[in-house]
């Protein structure tokens, strides 16, 4: 099963992680019962489904084979593309790692699949065992960007930071170029290359004049997001230059007209809120279908979304290094809390070294398990050499 724990990435509205592994059993005497025949993932929205991919890939070897997806398929209202797949090409059984999340589409796939005389079986409810458990949790780790997505109305949110080893990310003068290394730093273009979209604030685009583009060689290019409620922003700025990238300023209604104004003469889109702040931007994001969310922001706006409730997941670059400083900032502002009993714990902590750096990663809030399985929740994450991929 640990086959199937692909990244596939597809937004607007959607992700859909399903690599496939096919293993044929009517040859088995011939063949390594753990061979991997074809695999598969959907890695934008609109493009070949997984299923259809890994059937494509293994070929002849499909029929009285077994394939393994780590969601339930989820295009059951239409064309059947994916059922078809695996009902044309032979198939007997089909390994489900979680249901589908969304409530309408749950259990559709796996009913329809059944009818068709397949043998499935879901991770969880068929299939028991500790180690099934653990494939079940990484299932769910794979598709945390829909399961947050589906029960809180918001994409799934992830907080990004350097800091120094005495907790900066800056000096007092503002300077931070650079905390990290050159090998966090391509880690940085890796997960804004997985996200729908990358936020910042003003004062990031003032002090830095960030591009926010992968500049990893990938195809995916997410949309740039700027919030600034008064719209105190130079009118030179990396992220006015829409032509490869769009960008969206948010702001207050009725901020600087004129500004307003500016940004649409360059094709920046501005979006004004009567009501502005991370939450009711996290629920415009949802309302335009995006999937994932990259925060990229300072100390301020970072302690705004996380007392909103829109952060899920923090990724910590930390840096060996030390810079001091009384005004120096940290990564995370003020959040009114005045006891250690108040502190923020997260939960499914996984530590990398990236050479000098360390690269610690952890859940806000945990994964929502909307599949109706019989996880035991106490079990910890062990995927992908501790690394957790969102």
């Amino acid at each position: 099963m640990s086959m199937s724990m692909t990244m596939g990435f597809s937004a607007p509205m959607k992700l859909k992680a399903n690599a496939v592994m096919n293993y044929n059993e009517q040859h088995h005497h011939a063949l390594d019962a753990s061979k991997v025949f074809g695999e598969g993932y959907l890695y934008a929205q609109g493009t070949k489904p997984a299923e259809v991919q890994a059937v494509e890939a293994a070929g002849e070897y499909c029929r009285g084979a077994t394939a393994y997806v780590n969601m339930e398929p989820e295009d059951c209202n239409n064309d059947n593309t994916s059922l078809s797949a695996f009902i044309k090409a032979g198939i007997t059984r089909v390994v489900i790692g979680i249901r589908n999340p969304l409530q309408h589409l749950r259990g559709n796939a796996i009913q329809a699949l059944r009818s068709e005389g397949l043998q499935v079986d879901v991770l969880g409810e068929d299939i028991r065992g500790v180690s099934m458990e653990d494939a079940l949790k990484s299932c769910l780790v794979v598709n945390a960007p829909l399961l947050y997505r589906s029960a809180f109305q918001v994409p799934f949110s992830v907080l990004k930071y350097a800091m120094t080893l005495d907790g900066k990310i800056a000096t007092s003068s503002g300077h931070s170029l650079w905390i990290s290394n050159e090998k966090s730093r391509s880690r940085v273009f890796e997960l804004r290359g997985r996200s729908d979209v990358v936020i910042v604030g003003g004062n990031t685009v003032r002090k830095d004049n960030p591009r926010l583009t992968p500049r990893n060689g990938g195809v995916h290019l997410p949309t740039r997001i700027v919030m600034s409620q008064t719209l105190d922003l130079p009118e030179v700025a990396n992220l006015w230059d829409v032509r490869d990238v769009p960008t969206i300023v948010v702001t207050q209604r009725g901020a600087r007209r004129s500004f307003q104004k500016f940004l649409a003469s360059k094709g920046v889109e501005v979006v004004e809120f009567d009501i502005f702040n991370p939450k009711r931007v996290a629920e415009y994001l949802y309302d335009r279908g995006y999937l994932s969310v990259l925060w990229e922001c300072g100390g301020t706006l970072s302690a705004s979304a996380i007392l909103s409730g829109v952060i899920h997941k923090v990724h910590a670059f930390v840096a060996p290094k030390i810079i001091g400083g009384r005004n120096a900032p940290s990564p995370v502002g003020e959040l009114g809390m005045v006891e250690m009993t108040q502190a923020l714990e997260l939960s499914d902590v996984s530590y990398e070294q990236i050479e000098s750096d360390v690269l610690i990663s952890g859940y806000v809030q945990p994964i929502p398990d909307l599949t109706q399985s019989t996880i035991d929740p106490t079990l910890s994450l062990k995927i992908i050499g501790g690394r957790n991929k969102p």
